[in-house]
């Protein structure tokens, strides 16, 4: 059993956990035909204002709600006659780079996407989803907020990170510790926030929390589950609904609703006044079959979303990531790797797969990734460039070497990499750029990048040209295992240095 230290016990009393705790029945105050009819009328409308941009944006959270309502996004009724949709033009975009940032949260939502359609999330859009999930975590068990590793102002990302994973049926890492975060940042009334700093809790991230608090294991006898709970119910209105910043909607209603199934509970149970959380939601209903954020307003695409979605998990009697941890639980290990030749269990699969989850490098056009390749010192000012996001200083050509032609196509970037005099040229005005990095260029450049070329060069009894480079690159944990200074550096080596480079430059407080 999982065990942890508490601030103080939380108990309740048998009354009110009675209330709380109320099981699913098989009736609800509107019966399944009923939630079906309106569940479906509110699909018609998204289905409507997605085909205006022919489906582009049915992935991540949408496509969750087609899966719960039994839906593929795939599938023709939500694609064009081409056969784009929603799943491909993702896909497209993120294999140029396009709509998808560092942050985690990217990546969480985008998991849960993949795995609604059916996708292999392992190999979706040159990306491996989970393992950038998974690679974020820190020692304390936080999820981070970007998928550098970095980042502690958000809860969301934590909170997402575990739900998708339990989604996919991927163990979560050091769950223990994951825990301890999440109650950490439990406050006294039992809420949660979505800034770690603010004090003020908020019904809808309570709600995230209690879900991903039973991805962890965590049941209704958890004092914390029953604080969290106590909390809802406490900030429900007296119409029956929940409020987020000042304003009752069918959006945190719905969330609250699947924080209810995903512990067994029964939402129309919840009452309070003159109405129950199931009952206030569908008063936001219009005549168009969609949801307004307020009632009386306008119908509004992200509340009939949430609210679809959480009619057919209703309907079903249990969460949708419930039911996606049912499909993929066991199967996650039949996933195959993005690169054949970059198998999972090779040595630096997660420095190199960060890489390209962060889109600094690619693989070769016939699908390999080539990890025992050479670099060349062209390669390398692209990775450089990239992996320091100065693609906005492309452009500019240089003309002082002999060897780099106007036309070269690698130019700009050596362009951008000599002005920074992170790489440095040849004698004679020469770059050489066809010739291969060895491991002590490789640390001579990361240890520029780090601002600290005067420390190595000040380095006293130094042989070689590289001897206090590859001193301060050894102290600042940037040598990838069996270096040697003097041979080329593979393209699996090279990217293992450059991701501790940025675990080097967090330290010194640098950005990129």
């Amino acid at each position: 059993m999982l065990k942890r230290k508490l601030a103080k016990r939380f108990t309740l009393s048998a009354v009110t956990l009675a209330v709380m705790l109320s099981p699913l029945q098989a009736a609800n105050a509107a019966t399944n035909a009923e939630l079906i009819q309106q569940r479906d009328g509110a699909i018609s409308y998204l289905h409507s204002k997605y085909k205006v941009n022919n489906f582009r944006y049915v992935m991540d959270w949408p496509a969750l709600t087609l899966y719960a309502a039994g839906e593929s996004p795939t599938s023709a009724r939500w694609s064009t006659s081409t056969g784009q949709n929603g799943v491909t033009w993702r896909e497209a975009d993120l294999k140029k780079n396009l709509n998808i940032s560092d942050a985690t949260t990217d990546f969480e939502s985008t998991l849960l996407g993949a795995l609604a359609a059916g996708k292999n999330p392992r190999a979706y859009g040159r990306r491996d989803l989970v393992q950038a999930v998974l690679s974020s975590q820190q020692q304390n068990g936080k999820f981070a907020d970007t998928i550098y590793g970095f980042g502690e102002d958000l809860l969301n990302s934590h909170i997402y990170g575990i739900i998708a994973l339990y989604a996919a049926g991927v163990e979560i890492p050091n769950k223990q510790k994951a825990i301890d975060y999440l109650l950490s940042k439990q406050h006294a009334d039992g809420g949660f926030n979505w800034s770690v700093g603010m004090a003020q809790s908020g019904t809808d991230v309570t709600a995230m929390a209690l879900i991903a608090m039973k991805a962890l294991g965590l049941d209704q006898a958890d004092p914390a589950v029953q604080k969290a709970l106590l909390y809802l119910k406490q900030n429900q209105t007296e119409l029956g609904g929940f409020k987020n910043e000042g304003v009752e909607n069918p959006d945190s209603n719905s969330i609250i609703i699947e924080a209810l199934l995903m512990n067994g509970i029964d939402p129309s149970s919840w009452k309070k006044g003159s109405g129950d959380v199931l009952t206030n939601t569908l008063s936001y209903r219009n005549s168009d079959g969609a949801f307004a954020y307020r009632k009386g307003g306008d119908s509004n695409v992200l509340s009939t979303q949430n609210v679809a979605l959480a009619l057919s998990d209703l309907v079903k009697g249990k969460s949708v990531y419930q039911q996606l941890r049912e499909q993929y639980a066991g199967k996650s290990g039949a996933w195959q790797p993005l690169f054949a030749d970059l198998p999972y269990s090779h040595p630096y699969y997660e420095e190199n797969i960060k890489l390209v989850n962060l889109g600094v490098v690619v693989g070769h056009p016939d699908g390999t990734y080539g990890p025992n390749d050479n670099v060349t010192r062209e390669q390398f000012s692209t990775i450089m460039v990239n992996g320091l996001q100065l693609q906005d200083q492309l452009g500019p050509k240089i003309t002082k070497f002999r060897d780099v032609s106007l036309d070269r196509w690698s130019n700009p970037y050596i362009n951008v990499a000599y002005q920074k005099q992170y790489i440095v040229g040849r004698p004679g005005n020469l770059f050489d750029p066809a010739g291969n990095v060895t491991g002590a260029e490789v640390m001579a450049i990361l240890v520029r990048m780090l601002g600290l070329e005067g420390d190595a060069l000040a380095r006293p009894n130094q042989k070689n040209w590289y001897d206090g480079h590859i001193q301060v690159a050894n102290e600042q944990g940037l040598w990838y295992p069996n270096f040697d200074p003097n041979k080329n550096a593979t393209r699996a080596e090279l990217s293992y240095s450059f991701i501790h480079y940025y675990e080097a430059a967090n330290k010194k407080g640098a950005s990129y």
